[in-house]
């Protein structure tokens, strides 16, 4: 099993993970994930390892030379400007990240929370924060 990969860093990756590795450079972080998928979004290919055990799921896309482009997680420790988010509710999430400078939050139609400027989403069930996503931040 690979090491347990803690803080998200926007714009950057998490921990050890830094956005533009290889698939071979995140095998040797995490090992081998336990399901993949292949995925066509808008004709443009993304491969999904998913980690389920460490709540991770990682994309490369294909527009960026299948190299991490995109992380999901929904693992309860993890930690996002010092602070474990999932499981909290969508008001003191929202509150929380109002004073992280990341830009203004767009509501998305179902059950998300959307920072552009940060390339950053969050998935609510029931009210409470189940995953956070983010990627990549374009120039």
């Amino acid at each position: 099993m690979g090491k347990k990969v803690q803080t998200i860093l926007l714009g950057k990756g998490l921990d050890d993970l830094p956005f533009g590795a290889s698939q071979a450079d995140v095998e040797a972080v995490l090992g081998k994930a336990e399901e993949t998928d292949e995925l066509d979004m808008r004709g443009e290919k993304s491969i999904a390892w998913h980690y389920w055990e460490l709540g991770i799921s990682l994309n490369f896309d294909e527009g960026q030379e299948f190299r991490l482009s995109s992380i999901d997680v929904a693992a309860p420790e993890v930690e996002i400007f010092g602070e474990a988010l999932i499981g909290r509710s969508r008001e003191d999430v929202k509150e929380f990240l109002a004073k992280q400078n990341i830009g203004e939050s767009v509501d998305e139609v179902q059950r998300g929370l959307i920072y552009p400027d940060a390339n950053l989403s969050l998935w609510f069930n029931g009210g409470d924060l189940e995953e956070i996503q983010w990627g990549v931040i374009e120039e």
